[in-house]
């Protein structure tokens, strides 16, 4: 085969002389490269090359991300982590504060509703992510809306507890970060893992489900459920991260740090909401008061 083919570039160096007219010339490459083509193909119709493509490398398929969108969509992400550790550690133990987030719970979950739909149009609409400062005006409006509801379980526990979730958050999203930069995820093989992983959570969960029910351990229950909400959090997260990173197989272009950014926060803050919600009903189960404790869900 490789005989052939280099006879085939050969004859198209040795003729070009021959040829008057540039347009035959044209025509006999074409003619050539044709053949070439035809030859290089299996009996199947595929391409024949040295390696299988089903066995290519995640990181062929990385490009280089340019530094400025990286700071970009860090600042983008750091902005929404200091605006809800601002109205977790600021704001909430704050007593007037915290007596109308108990008393009034409906109200933070609307405020969390219109701030999820604030980030929704920043998708949907080009002008929200590209027209600076406005971006980052809605931005930070839609990222005060969406902390009430996450700071609100924290309303029932320790002051110091707020820390704890944090860090939490945070060990958690560098471990993924990290994980990320250093091992490239197959898409395809993650996403039916993630499927398996998540019925099996699912079959595992309907099986003690009855027993629980009896008991009357709702809680238990609730934290699994959170638990399978952490773990499909962790996947999107490592997702987010790649594409970021430069990964082809997503559509992100260099001017959509806002949009990266907002992702990556988004992750951030449901994170942050969870860890929150499995902390609070931890202290309640080890209250001696639980049956005083009210209700915020």
């Amino acid at each position: 085969m490789s005989v052939k083919c280099l006879l085939i570039f050969n004859s198209c160096t040795v003729f070009q002389p021959f040829f008057a007219d540039n347009t035959d010339y044209y025509f006999y490459s074409r003619a050539s490269m044709r053949y070439l083509h035809l030859a290089m193909m299996s009996p199947s119709g595929e391409m024949k090359s040295q390696s299988n493509t089903k066995s290519v490398s995640p990181l062929s398929l990385v490009q280089q991300r340019s530094k400025q969108f990286i700071w970009k969509t860090i600042i983008t992400v750091a902005v929404q982590i200091v605006i809800l550790w601002v109205i977790c550690s600021v704001a909430l133990p704050v007593e007037a504060l915290k007596d109308w987030m108990k008393n009034n719970p409906w109200f933070s979950w609307l405020f969390g509703f219109l701030g999820t739909l604030l980030q929704l149009e920043m998708f949907l609409i080009p002008q929200f992510q590209f027209a600076f400062p406005y971006n980052y005006i809605v931005l930070i409006i839609a990222t005060i809306l969406i902390g009430f509801p996450a700071a609100l379980p924290l309303i029932t526990v320790a002051f110091w507890w707020t820390f704890v979730t944090w860090i939490t958050t945070m060990i958690i999203t560098a471990v993924v970060v990290t994980a990320s930069v250093f091992l490239r995820l197959d898409i395809l093989k993650s996403f039916v893992r993630l499927i398996i992983t998540t019925f099996t959570m699912e079959l595992l969960y309907c099986l003690i489900f009855f027993p629980f029910i009896h008991f009357n351990l709702y809680d238990i229950l609730i934290m699994l459920c959170g638990f399978g909400m952490m773990i499909t959090i962790i996947w999107e997260m490592a997702l987010i991260v790649q594409a970021i990173l430069g990964d082809r197989r997503f559509t992100f272009r260099d001017d959509q740090h806002l949009l990266c950014g907002l992702l990556t926060g988004m992750l951030i803050i449901w994170m942050q909401l969870i860890i929150s919600t499995e902390v609070a009903f931890i202290y309640v189960l080890t209250r001696s008061d639980n049956n005083n404790v009210d209700t915020y869900l």
